[in-house]
């Protein structure tokens, strides 16, 4: 009898779990990562669709992103072991030659702006810098074949050198829309209605150093993407 209870029980859970994810029409990227805190529950996918990539190159082809293989928490800045205080992070393990652990993205989980250097990580709010051979990737996998608005903005957090970046939204390897940051430059939102997916097609935002030049490259972002 007690299995039997068990039994109805597991499969009462796992209905529930399912007509949840069935029913969820919207997803916002500040809100799903901030809702969890752990390794384990971003590796499986932030409410189950959010990723974190990098690639090797500048080209938009899907097909040679890997994921960002570390996290740490704090998040470890530079190779040099300068941790940034309420911050976890996905990134890069290997230093490059200015021993940057880039590309990265990262949460600030405390309600406070977090300063490192010679900027501030705004309180409750997601990160992403490139690097100076490829993208800083956030990667959002389709749990629902329908028609999707995509909204949200990129910011520049770290307006005290160089050349800004460029950003975009990418469906697969074709881009949807994109733009240029100068550096110091206001944040630019965007807004695309109507954009058709199968389920497991995967949306790509993306930072580019602009040229290379990834110095002050912190970028802040967040996206809302709502079922039609």
């Amino acid at each position: 009898m007690k299995t039997i209870g068990k039994s109805i029980i597991l499969c009462i859970t796992m209905y529930a779990l399912v007509v949840g994810a069935t029913a969820q029409t919207s997803w916002k990227l500040s809100r799903d990562l901030l809702a969890t805190n752990n390794q384990i529950s971003f590796n499986q996918g932030a409410s189950g669709v959010w990723y974190f990539l990098q690639s090797g190159s500048f080209r938009h082809k899907p097909n040679t992103y890997e994921l960002l293989p570390a996290y740490s928490e704090p998040c470890m800045g530079d190779a040099t072991g300068n941790l940034i205080d309420g911050l976890g992070c996905w990134q890069n393990p290997i230093p490059d030659s200015g021993t940057n652990r880039v590309p990265l993205v990262a949460v600030n989980f405390t309600y406070k702006t977090q300063v490192t250097k010679n900027f501030g990580i705004p309180s409750r709010s997601v990160t992403m810098h490139p690097s100076s051979q490829g993208l800083a990737i956030i990667g959002w996998k389709s749990p629902i074949t329908g028609t999707v608005d995509i909204t949200g903005y990129f910011s520049d957090i770290d307006p005290t050198c160089d050349n800004g970046v460029i950003w975009s939204v990418d469906k697969g390897s074709r881009t949807l829309t994109s733009g240029t940051i100068p550096n110091g430059g206001p944040p630019q939102s965007f807004s695309l209605a109507g954009v058709p997916l199968a389920a497991g097609q995967v949306l790509y935002f993306t930072v580019d150093p602009n040229h290379g030049d990834y110095a002050c490259d912190s970028t802040g972002v967040d996206i809302t993407i709502k079922l039609k």
